[in-house]
């Protein structure tokens, strides 16, 4: 009996003999199905686009693909907590019309800082079998307190609950750090890896979770963008729990790595203590190995051991050579895109003969240089493999502190832009440069720690340099001068530790 299928060519009539290749297709459902599709895989393809970045290079294998969606959920609630909190002394952008609020505002920035350096980080260095725990913990907090927030936004709640939200974005970022050498891929270096998670953090968490909340905060009120917080923080614990267990460490692994995993074992010289990572290791490089007869007494011995037991209690160790020359950079940078932060503001509030919109131009412009200048260093540090971490950071702070000598010559609008951008790629090229250093030379039961003390320092050089934009007199070509002697002073510390060899101490 005669039937009729479907080709490619349409409906043929099959008189018993077996169909050919071409002939084994089904029809389509309907006459707008391949329309449906098309339209359907193009809405799709950003996210397809992100998730192909993301699991690039063996990250899914790794598990690093699973940091990465909550690097961008924290990123995500931090943008929609700035947006929520935009009209407050938080996240409101500088005006430049009160010198004593911009000074409070510098305070607050400090604030969490305080509490991450002494007291989270050393914490957090002591959690090696929980550190997944730890990063939910995070999400989990914020979720609490933005339902505070919620039935207490315009109350006097609205400061701890922020401050407290700040801290665990922190603590986040430190347990970020600590965590993505166990989970990095074997193709690429950390380098790369830390800066991935920051411009996709960026990118997908600021970017898009921001204009999300803008979005409610334009449709409804502000204090409605805090419902998106909940919604990301929510996405941000389930991801947590996809995170592989090999992100979590053993005490088997600790007794094999470092004399830190000893309590109350001595240290050897190699791993002596120095608070400060700004201080030279190799300061005791002429000290004999003979000890004086003051310096052997039985009460400057006890006193030793005493601030010896003390300081491993607190898990403070040195930054290696390569960390402590990548610090600097970094500080002198930030202390740099600070400085330019404040300054540029009150410069365009004095200047005169500038009309309202011409001083608006000048804020974009600058604020436009600097946004740019942190994509495109994170995007390079993400793409493009840099070698020698020290020679990166030399180079990259030599050529920003050459647009800042270029500006203070020729002050106005380009070369203010051209600054920003210089000092704002330097300081996110550096600031990966420098993590990526820590998480190579210390042990992991240090680098909390360390990243808390980094993360403090480097903001402290940021408060720096606002501070000094509020001192200044707000005139380009000063302010200008001035920024080139701090950014001068700063790059030939950070080239005198580059080229200064290390000292091997002796046991």
């Amino acid at each position: 009996m005669p039937t009729r299928r479907w080709c490619k060519n349409g409906f043929v009539t099959n008189h018993g003999e077996p169909p050919t290749t071409g002939e084994l297709h089904e029809p389509p459902a309907d006459d707008t199905t391949p329309r449906q599709s098309r339209v359907r895989r193009a809405l799709s393809a950003p996210g397809r686009l992100v998730g192909s970045w993301i699991e690039a290079d063996g990250a899914k294998a790794s598990g690093l693909s699973s940091l990465t969606y909550t690097t961008i959920c924290n990123s995500g609630v931090d943008a929609a907590l700035a947006v929520a909190l935009a009209g407050t002394l938080f996240f409101s952008a500088t005006t430049g019309e009160s010198r004593e609020g911009v000074a409070l505002y510098l305070l607050v920035t400090i604030a969490p800082f305080a509490v991450i350096a002494p007291l989270i980080g050393p914490a957090l260095d002591r959690v090696y079998a929980g550190r997944r725990f730890a990063l939910s913990l995070t999400f989990a907090a914020r979720i609490v307190l933005t339902v505070w927030l919620l039935t207490n936004f315009h109350s006097w709640v609205l400061y701890p609950a922020a401050l407290g939200m700040m801290v665990m974005s922190k603590s986040f970022g430190v347990l970020k750090s600590s965590v993505t050498p166990r989970l990095m891929p074997p193709d690429i270096d950390l380098v790369r890896t830390n800066a991935r998670l920051t411009i996709l953090g960026h990118i997908v968490g600021s970017g898009g979770v921001g204009a999300i909340a803008a979005g409610v905060s334009f449709l409804f009120t502000p204090r409605e963008a805090l419902w998106v917080i909940i919604v990301i923080a929510l996405m941000g614990l389930y991801s947590c729990v996809l995170i592989p267990r090999k992100a979590e460490s053993s005490p088997d692994e600790w007794a094999t790595t470092s004399p830190l995993s000893v309590p109350g074992a001595p240290l050897t010289e190699d791993s002596s203590l120095d608070d400060d990572p700004t201080t030279d290791a190799t300061a005791t490089d002429a000290v004999p190995p003979r000890q004086s007869a003051s310096d052997s007494s039985p009460r400057r011995q006890a006193v030793r051991q005493r601030v010896t037991r003390a300081a491993q209690q607190l898990h403070i160790v040195p930054f290696p050579h390569d960390a402590k020359t990548c610090l600097w950079s970094v500080m002198t940078s930030r202390s740099g895109t600070g400085f330019l932060t404040i300054f540029v503001a009150f410069a365009a509030k004095s200047t005169h003969g500038l009309s309202a919109w011409e001083q608006l131009a000048m804020l974009a412009a600058a604020g436009a240089a600097g946004s740019v200048g942190t994509f495109s260093g994170n995007l390079l540090g993400a793409r493009i493999p840099l070698g020698a971490p020290r020679v990166t950071v030399l180079t990259i702070a030599g050529i920003a502190w050459a647009g800042v000598i270029c500006a203070a010559i020729w002050p106005g609008l380009i070369w203010t832009a051209v600054a920003t951008f210089a000092l704002s790629l330097s300081s996110s090229l550096c600031k990966v440069s420098l993590d990526a250093t820590i998480q190579e030379g210390l042990p992991e039961e240090a680098r909390s720690s360390a990243f808390g003390r980094s993360e403090t320092f480097g903001q402290l050089a940021w408060v720096f340099g606002g501070t000094m934009g509020i001192v200044l007199p707000p005139q380009l070509g000063t302010g200008f001068i001035a920024l080139s002697i701090i950014i001068g002073v700063g790059y030939l510390r950070t080239l005198f530790l580059a080229v200064k060899v290390p000292h091997v101490r002796r046991h």
